[in-house]
């Protein structure tokens, strides 16, 4: 973990401070990385960014817990890559981008000219789950990235259909990366990384599970593609999140007839909140994904 790394993670550890407040504090300063936390601090009480009240046992506190933090990251093969690094992959470099990430594998695919998602319902139908994986084989044919979240259900189908296709796969999580979430998808992670993939998040493996996180990991997937294909989901399910950044983010929405069948309320949902989708026969689709 670098220098800058270590600052992010220590302000964060700081009551009130989080990722908004840390972008535009670092934001502020020419190169961030030539300062000790403690002036960090100092710069943001001036600016009236970190409460002036937070003691210097609390600034040597976020000290030690990046220290610590780091070093289980190095035991764990866990790597972190902030926003002020030369390698921070472009596709995360968006309005409300992360401070830095967490990952582990090859988080340069998220550089890769062709990056598509896959995502849907946790409980697709028979139909949906064949459209998710063989939607994630057929962008791997084509030399597509494909992104989604590691959720079972249609993210899994997606992603696996990517790797028997012997493609790539970036999964993003609301969570820790040791251990993974769902568990149940641990030996996908695990194949994810093996075949060249790469598995991403904004939270350190020490941070509380909580719902919050399932929507923001929802903007990383739909800011790192380049358009999305959506499988099964309804108009209360968490996919509605992901499309409606993709609206946000101008992201093309991909899917088929039997899924908009399937799918109605949800898609009918869509509609309501103005958000653009197209529904393509396997035909188009394919020629969609072949032209890209």
């Amino acid at each position: 973990m670098n220098l800058i790394c270590e600052h992010i993670v220590g302000l964060q550890q700081l009551k009130g401070v989080g990722r908004q407040k840390t972008n535009r504090l670092l934001e502020l300063i020419t190169a961030p990385q030539q300062l000790c936390f403690r002036e960090l601090v100092e710069i943001g009480q001036t600016f009236g960014m970190i409460s002036s009240q937070i003691s210097k046992a609390e600034i040597v506190a976020a000290g030690d817990y990046t220290r610590q933090l780091a070093e289980e990251c190095g035991k764990l093969g866990i790597t972190c890559c902030s926003y002020w690094d030369e390698e921070f992959p472009d596709s995360l470099r968006f309005s409300d981008h992360p401070a830095l990430v967490f990952y582990k594998g090859d988080l340069r695919i998220l550089t890769h000219s062709k990056r598509a998602a896959v995502i849907g319902s946790r409980q697709p139908s028979a139909l949906g789950a064949d459209f998710a994986f063989q939607a994630g084989k057929l962008l791997a044919e084509n030399n597509f990235v494909v992104i989604s979240g590691l959720a079972i259900g249609s993210d899994s189908y997606g992603h696996q259909g990517c790797l028997d296709a012997g493609g790539k796969t970036v999964a993003f999580l609301p969570s820790g990366l040791a251990p993974v979430y769902p568990s149940a998808n641990q030996q996908l992670a695990e194949e994810i990384c093996a075949m060249g993939g790469c598995l991403v998040s904004e939270y350190s493996h020490h941070e509380p599970f909580q719902p919050y996180k399932f929507i923001e990991r929802d903007r990383l997937q739909s800011a790192a593609s380049q358009f999305v294909i959506v499988s099964n989901f309804s108009p209360g399910s968490g996919t509605i999140y992901t499309l409606d950044y993709a609206r946000k983010y101008q992201k093309a929405i991909y899917s088929i007839p039997v899924i908009y069948s399937e799918s109605r309320a949800g898609f009918k949902h869509l509609e309501t909140k103005q958000i653009d989708y197209r529904i393509l026969s396997n035909t188009e689709l394919t020629d969609v994904i072949e032209q890209f």
